[in-house]
């Protein structure tokens, strides 16, 4: 499949990134499905996944910073884009090219479609994009992939994978319909990519969430304020 292509089959499926997002009414069984029809290339990556209301980019980008400074092969996975959508998908710093990009989108098309003949619903843009990343990376064997939240946590597309450290940055008003408790109720979507016995990075310092960070029995957990923070900053 060729670049313009891809796009336009991209196009052809519903972007809910383009809807209100709510806290209800969603789940991760048509992407659980679309990556087992796939053959579960996620598997096989170690993943640092991060979500917040803000700086979710900037924590991405210095964190793959810190890991190719190692000498790590660091894919990076990125939403939305400004120009194109390549820039969501990048190793080593280099956003995918439109070559690689329309075969990879061209593999992933013939998923999508058994996934959509089988289970009589097609996937949504952000889930075939979402599983177009987690199969280039596994291609391409990166040591280490740095992937953002698309919308909250829990339900996001990218909450199928059992990553090795999760990241939130903080907790702020964003997709949902705006009545009741929403920063508890945002804080536990956010918390939902937190995985038991694993790291925690937590960047929200608000002592009336905290309990939902917790309930996730992450291990360890790593608090700003306690255990890291910006002691000096420069324009």
């Amino acid at each position: 499949m060729d670049y313009p292509s891809a796009l336009a089959f991209l196009d052809r499926h519903v972007n809910l990134e383009a809807t209100a997002g709510r806290v209800h009414g969603l789940s991760l069984e048509a992407m659980r499905r679309l990556v087992a029809t796939m053959g579960d290339p996620h598997h096989d990556l170690r993943a640092i996944h991060l979500t917040g209301t803000n700086g979710k980019g900037s924590t991405a980008a210095i964190t793959a910073s810190l890991l190719r400074a190692l000498g790590l092969r660091v894919g990076t996975y990125n939403s939305p884009h400004v120009d194109t959508v390549r820039e969501r998908l990048a190793i080593d710093g280099e956003m995918i090219d439109e070559q690689s990009f329309g075969e990879l989108v061209g593999d992933l098309a013939g998923y999508a479609e058994h996934h959509a003949a089988t289970f009589g619903a097609p996937a949504s843009y952000f889930e075939l994009l979402t599983a177009a990343a987690l199969l280039w990376f596994a291609n391409e064997a990166v040591d280490v992939a740095v992937v953002e939240v698309g919308m909250l946590g829990r339900f996001d597309a990218t909450n199928v994978l059992e990553s090795e450290v999760a990241v939130v940055t903080n907790i702020g008003r964003d997709h949902t319909d705006g009545v009741g408790d929403w920063r508890r109720a945002i804080a536990g979507e956010k918390a939902g990519i937190v995985r038991a016995g694993r790291p925690l990075v937590l960047g929200e310092t608000a002592i009336d969430v905290r309990d939902l960070f917790l309930a996730e029995a992450p291990e360890p957990l790593y608090e700003r304020d306690q255990h890291f923070g910006v002691s000096s900053a420069r324009p």
